[in-house]
C-alpha cells in the first residue's frame, strides 16, 4: 500500500456557471467524526499488521459512524481482535486491573423449555462486591432485578450499576430458585491469584496457582506465591490458565522467568519472534532492533525467584488465550509443557493500544490494533485453531463442582495424577450440559511506553 502522510496540495475544483446538472454539495460528517476518522486511518496505515489489505478509496468526509469505519479498516478474514473504543481510559485502567465490577467471571447457558439465559459463576476475585455477597464457582444466577435474564439484558450482569440477582440451585436435573443477593459495583484494583495452595503427598509437593490475567505489574502479586512455592520446596508446579483471556507481555514475560530451567534466564534466550508489517519489519531491521524483533527470557537479576522447573503442568480452556498461550508456545522449547483441559483459543498476536494526546478534542477515542503476530524459538505460530490438550477434559460447572484449588475439581485431579499424588476423581455424570455464549475478551497488549502512540516519528 502507497504510505500516506498527508502532504495537502490545492484542489482545483472545474466548474461552469451554466451547468445546470451540478449536483448539490453532499452532506458531510460531523468534523469530530471526521477527526476521529482521521486518526485511526493514520494509526492503522501505518502500524496495523495486516495494512497492506487497507483500501485506499476512503474519503473520511463521508464516513458517518466510528465505529462503522473502523471495521471497513481491519482485515477480518485473519484480524478477530482489533477495535475501537470512545473511552480510552476505562479500556487502559483495564488493563492495570483497575475495574468498576461486581467481581465475577460468568458462563451462561440456556434453559431449553423457554429460552432464557442462566449464568454460572466460573470464579470470583477477592474482595470484591461477589465475594462479600457470598457468591462462588458454581453459584448460578437465574434473574435480573426479578426478570428472566436474556439476551436483551444478559451484559447487565456486567455492566448495570446494581443489581438484585435471583440465586438458582440445581435439584433433580431442574434450577429452582433459592434466594436472591444485592450486588453494588465498585471500582477497585482486581487480584488475578484466584486461588493457590500446596498439595503434598509422600515426598511430592504439588503447587498449585488459578492465574485469571495478565494485568499490568501483577508479577508483583504471584512473585510471592512462588516463593512461598519455593521455600516449601514444591517438585511440580500445576498453573491453572483456562479462564485467562490474556493481558501484557511483559507480564508473561515475568511468568515465564519464574517457571523455566534457569539456564534460560542468560538474557539472550528467544522466548518469541515478533513479524510486524512490511514497514516496521523493515524499519526495526535496519536499524538492528533486535529488542523489536525478539522478546527475550529475563536475565536471572530480574526476576526474584525461579523454579528451575523441568516440566509444567498447565490447565487449559477456550477461554485460554493471548498471552496465555504465548506462555504455553513461548515455553515448549526449553521444558515438557503438558496441557490439560480443553483446546485454547487460538490468539497468535499482539496488540498494542493507540490514542490521542488527551488535549485533544478526541482524547476519549482509542483503539487496540493488532501490530504483530509471533512465533515461538521452534517456529510455532498461526495456531488459530488454538492448542490442543495433551489430556482433555471437561471444565465441571453444573452438578458436584468443586472449587477451584480442590485436589477433586476435576481439572485439577487430573494433573495431579499425571504427577503420581491422587488417583483421578471420578467424573459427575449427572452432569448439565451448557453451551458457553458470552466471554470478555481482552487482547494482549505490548505496553506502549515511550513510543508515542505512533512507533516511528515520520
Amino acid at each position: 500500500m502507497v504510505k500516506r502522510f498527508f502532504l495537502l496540495t490545492a484542489l482545483l475544483f472545474l466548474f461552469s456557471s451554466c451547468d445546470r446538472n451540478i449536483e448539490p454539495p453532499r452532506e458531510e460528517a460531523p468534523k469530530i467524526t471526521q477527526k476521529v476518522n482521521a486518526y485511526m486511518l493514520d494509526v492503522m496505515e501505518e502500524v496495523y499488521l495486516w495494512e497492506k489489505h487497507i483500501p485506499d478509496t476512503f474519503d473520511i468526509r463521508y464516513e458517518f459512524d466510528e465505529f462503522e469505519f473502523y471495521e471497513k479498516l481491519c482485515y477480518r478474514k485473519e484480524d478477530r481482535w482489533s477495535f475501537i473504543t470512545n473511552d480510552v481510559k476505562t479500556l487502559l485502567e483495564g488493563g492495570e486491573g483497575v475495574e468498576t465490577t461486581f467481581g465475577y467471571s460468568l458462563a451462561f447457558g440456556t434453559f431449553s423449555n423457554t429460552g432464557n439465559y442462566f449464568a454460572i459463576v466460573q470464579y470470583v476475585y477477592p474482595d470484591t462486591p461477589a465475594t462479600e455477597a457470598g457468591l462462588e464457582r458454581g453459584s448460578i444466577l437465574t434473574e435480573i432485578n426479578g426478570k428472566p435474564i436474556t439476551k436483551d439484558n444478559y451484559t447487565d450482569l456486567y455492566y448495570a450499576p446494581s443489581l438484585k440477582i435471583t440465586i438458582g440451585t440445581l435439584e433433580d436435573g431442574t434450577v429452582h430458585k433459592a434466594g436472591s443477593v444485592s450486588l453494588t459495583a465498585r471500582k477497585q484494583n482486581l487480584n488475578p491469584i484466584i486461588a493457590y495452595n500446596i498439595i503434598e503427598e509422600g515426598d511430592k509437593k504439588v503447587g498449585y496457582i488459578c492465574y485469571s490475567d495478565f494485568f499490568g505489574n501483577s508479577q508483583d502479586l504471584f512473585f510471592p506465591v512462588f516463593q512461598e512455592f519455593k521455600s516449601q520446596g514444591v517438585t511440580d508446579v500445576v498453573l491453572d490458565l483456562r479462564y485467562n483471556l490474556g493481558g501484557y507481555l511483559s507480564t508473561a514475560r515475568a511468568l515465564v522467568g519464574v517457571l523455566c530451567p534457569v539456564e534460560c534466564l542468560n538474557g539472550n534466550t528467544v522466548l518469541i519472534a515478533k513479524y510486524w508489517n512490511d514497514l516496521y519489519q523493515k524499519y526495526w531491521k535496519d536499524n538492528n532492533r533486535n529488542d523489536r524483533l525478539y522478546e527475550y527470557f529475563p536475565s536471572l537479576s530480574e526476576i526474584p525467584v525461579n523454579l528451575n522447573l523441568s516440566r509444567l503442568f498447565v490447565l487449559t480452556g477456550k477461554n485460554t488465550a493471548s498471552a496465555s498461550e504465548l506462555t504455553i508456545c513461548g515455553l515448549e522449547p526449553y521444558m515438557d509443557v503438558i496441557k490439560i483441559g480443553n483446546v485454547t483459543r487460538g490468539k497468535y498476536t499482539a496488540a498494542m493500544v493507540f490514542h490521542p494526546e488527551e488535549n485533544t478534542q478526541i482524547a476519549n477515542w482509542g483503539t487496540q490494533a493488532i501490530v504483530y503476530k509471533y512465533a515461538n524459538a521452534l517456529g510455532v505460530t498461526d495456531f488459530k485453531d488454538g492448542f490442543t490438550p495433551d489430556y482433555p477434559a471437561n471444565d465441571v460447572l453444573l452438578g458436584n463442582v468443586c472449587q477451584l484449588g480442590d485436589p477433586n475439581e476435576e481439572l485439577l485431579s487430573r494433573a495431579l495424577s499425571l504427577i503420581g499424588v491422587r488417583a483421578v476423581a471420578p467424573l459427575d455424570v449427572s452432569v448439565m450440559s451448557m453451551d458457553v455464549i458470552f466471554i470478555p475478551d481482552y487482547s494482549l497488549i505490548s505496553k506502549p511506553t515511550g513510543l508515542n502512540n505512533h512507533l516511528i516519528n515520520k
